[in-house]
């Protein structure tokens, strides 16, 4: 068995791209909530100099001035163009594991051109979703990262790079730094190159007594996949999540109750749509507030939980309990930055144990109204059916004044030809 990493290439901008033709060699960057700073760049923006994590104010002239343009992150349309992706690889492994938005790792078989594999899947995924990927090929899923790595890298390997023999993958290693090894962070990666470990190839080569003692077991199997010992398996079926957690920085300060009752109320509806997702109910909740500690203004922060007598998931139970807290610890006289909710102690659905004073007729009616807002929530685009709590106006809310329609995901917005 080989292992394959495919990666889309500047992801959240390509997904703009596919949608709008005029983005196309062009300096393009996303933005993070509230239009605050760099997320993601297209290849002429980077090569302006913009770093990840710039701010907006700092960069906003120099990509105007060279014709380029801002986008606001539009997570909606990320994550359904993720979904287009990951449905296209699939079909060429039954084992496949959805490392991140943008990455799978696949099981492919012993063939005979693991590279016309590579330029198949490239092809395939552009011509059916519109997004680039590189292809990275090798032996175990840290040297198949290091692949996909070197595919980027080097543009004469057109997206698409392949080690299996041993000389090829010495090769690779030798020139490859330790701190762009999957895996080795910013300490350890320090630390190494304080030892004279300076690339893959050093590390490889170490002895597993040492690795152990000062990287611990994790960088041992790391060392032992760079020597071609996969160790670290493939996770076909994501974990569920344990604890669930929605929240935003306003997009204007919160001075009022009422308003930071709108803004819990659309975080704890979007909590519990997640939590339902994945088919869990929570057990205890806990919110929390604060004001922005940048600014000379007083400064306050505070955080409640509380428990329920039986896990519950349906959105009235929840924003109600939120709302209960969310008052309890609100002080007036407060400009505040944030809020936010989380859902802990996450149970499956189906194996809920009742309490002998719950409201069996109440929490079945809630339980259904919360699964029809999400299947025309599913069907319409989101928030078309939401709890009046929320607000209409929503003045709060994260600021994104550069955001492209959500194209895949909402009728309204479909994306109209001329």
């Amino acid at each position: 068995m080989i292992t394959a990493l495919v990666d889309c290439n500047n992801f959240y901008v390509s997904c703009e791209r596919v949608f709008d033709r005029r983005l196309e060699k062009i300096p393009v960057v996303v933005l993070s909530n509230n239009d605050g700073c760099a997320i993601a760049r297209s290849a002429e923006a980077k090569s302006l100099g913009i770093e990840l994590g710039t701010p907006f104010h700092k960069c906003r002239d120099l990509v105007l001035t060279n014709n380029g343009k801002f986008l606001s992150s539009n997570y909606t349309l990320y994550g359904d163009m993720s979904s287009r992706v990951m449905n296209v690889l699939s079909m060429f492994s039954p084992d496949m594991e959805v490392y991140s938005i943008d990455e799978a790792f696949l099981y492919l078989p012993e063939i005979e051109s693991p590279y016309e594999l590579a330029e198949k899947i490239r092809a395939t995924v552009r011509q059916w979703t519109g997004i680039p990927v590189s292809v990275g090929i090798s032996t175990t899923k840290v040297l198949a990262k290091t692949a996909n790595r070197t595919a980027k890298k080097n543009p004469a390997s057109n997206g698409a790079f392949v080690m299996l023999d041993d000389e090829k993958i010495k090769s690779v290693l030798s020139s490859f730094s330790v701190s762009d090894i999957w895996g080795v962070g910013d300490a350890y990666s320090r630390k190494l190159i304080s030892y004279g470990i300076m690339n893959a190839l050093d590390l490889s080569l170490m002895d597993d007594k040492w690795i152990k003692k000062e990287m611990t077991i994790i960088g041992l199997r790391i060392v032992h996949e760079l020597r071609g010992i996969s160790c670290i398996p493939l996770e076909t079926v994501a974990a569920d999540k344990k604890n669930i957690c929605s929240s935003r920085s306003f997009g204007v300060p919160v001075t009022t109750l009422k308003e930071m009752k709108e803004a819990m109320s659309a975080y704890a509806a979007n909590a519990a749509e997640k939590m339902r997702r994945q088919k869990s109910a929570a057990s205890a909740i806990s919110v929390y507030l604060s004001t922005n500690p940048f600014n000379d203004s007083p400064q306050y922060g505070n955080s409640a939980s509380a428990k329920f007598m039986t896990p519950v998931f349906s959105t009235q139970q929840i924003v109600k309990e939120s709302l209960s807290l969310i008052e309890s610890i609100f002080r007036s006289g407060f400009s505040y930055k944030k809020c936010g909710i989380f859902l802990c102690g996450l149970v499956p659905d189906d194996s809920l144990q009742g309490g002998l004073f719950c409201d069996y007729a109440r929490d079945e009616k809630e339980n259904k109204v919360s699964m029809v807002m999400d299947s025309i929530n599913k069907k319409y685009g989101k928030s078309s059916l939401f709890i009046a709590c929320e607000g209409i106006d929503k003045e709060w809310s994260m600021r994104r004044n550069f955001k492209s329609p959500s194209y895949t995901t909402n009728w309204n917005e479909l994306l109209k030809i001329k």
